[in-house]
C-alpha cells in the first residue's frame, strides 16, 4: 500500500467530510510538533493532543506516524517548490526578479519553519523513497535552467550533462550557509540580523553574479548593492 494512501480508502471506503476534516487536523497538528519537537522526540499522543483529538482515533486515519510525517513533509516540500506560485507576480525576461522569487520562498521557509526543515533533511537521511522524491523534485526544479541555457549563451555550445552540471554547481551557492544560520542558528552568522529580504537578495546576487558574471540591475539592490565592486580590475 501507498505509505500516504488513507485507510479507509485502501479498505475501499472513502472519508466522509467529517473524516476528510479530521485527517487534516491531524496533519496540521503533526507539522506544529514537528516545527516545536522534532521528529525523532514526536509521538502520536502529542499530534492527536495537538489536534484536540482521543488518541485512539489516529489509526482510523493514519497507519502510523512515520507515514503522517512523509505525507506531511511531502506536501510540504511540493508546496514549496511549485513554479506557478512561485513565478505568478515575475515579468517575463525577469531573470533577477525569477530567481529571487525562488529564494525568497526559500528563506522564508527556513525562517519560519526551521524545525520542519530540520525534519525535513533527516528524514531525506533516514528513508529512500522520500529522498528519491526529494531529489527527483530538485532536478526537476533545476531543468527549466538547464533548458534555457543554451538559448541564453549560445556561443558556449553547452552539451547536455555540462549545462545539468553547472546548473547543480550554481544552485548549491549558498546551502551551506542557509543552514547553518537558520537551522544549527550560528551566533557568528546570526549577528548580521539579516531580514529575509536581505537574505533572498544576497543568495540571488551571488547566484546572478555566477550566471551571467555580472552585477544585478542596482535599483533591484539595497544590501548587495556594494557588491558591485566586488570585481578584479587587472
Amino acid at each position: 500500500m501507498n505509505r500516504s494512501a488513507k485507510p479507509e480508502q485502501a479498505e475501499g471506503k472513502p472519508l466522509s467530510a467529517k473524516g476528510e476534516k479530521a485527517r487534516a487536523r491531524l496533519m496540521d497538528a503533526c507539522m506544529a510538533v514537528l516545527e516545536r519537537e522534532g521528529y525523532h522526540k514526536m509521538r502520536i499522543a502529542d499530534v492527536t493532543r495537538e489536534a484536540g483529538m482521543a488518541q485512539g482515533l489516529f489509526y482510523h486515519y493514519f497507519k502510523d506516524l512515520k507515514s503522517l510525517t512523509v505525507e506531511v513533509l511531502t506536501n510540504f516540500a511540493r508546496a514549496i517548490h511549485d513554479p506557478a506560485l512561485v513565478e505568478q507576480d515575475v515579468e517575463k525576461g525577469d531573470w533577477y526578479g525569477r530567481i529571487y522569487a525562488y529564494n525568497l520562498l526559500i528563506v522564508k521557509n527556513y525562517a519560519r519553519r526551521p524545525g520542519v526543515m530540520r525534519c525535513l533533511l533527516q528524514m531525506a537521511d533516514e528513508d529512500s523513497e522520500f529522498s528519491q522524491m526529494l531529489r527527483e523534485q530538485y532536478r526537476e526544479q533545476l531543468m527549466w535552467l538547464v533548458n534555457l541555457m543554451p538559448g541564453l549563451f549560445p556561443e558556449v555550445t553547452f552539451k547536455r550533462h555540462q549545462a545539468l552540471m553547472v546548473a547543480y554547481s550554481l544552485a548549491g551557492i549558498g546551502e551551506g550557509l542557509i543552514r547553518e544560520y537558520f537551522i544549527n542558528e550560528s551566533k557568528t552568522l546570526r549577528a548580521a540580523k539579516l531580514s529575509e529580504a536581505e537574505f533572498a537578495e544576497l543568495l540571488t546576487t551571488m547566484f546572478y553574479r555566477a550566471l551571467f558574471l555580472e552585477q544585478p540591475d542596482p535599483d533591484k539592490l539595497t544590501y548587495t548593492s556594494n557588491l558591485a565592486g566586488m570585481a578584479r580590475t587587472h
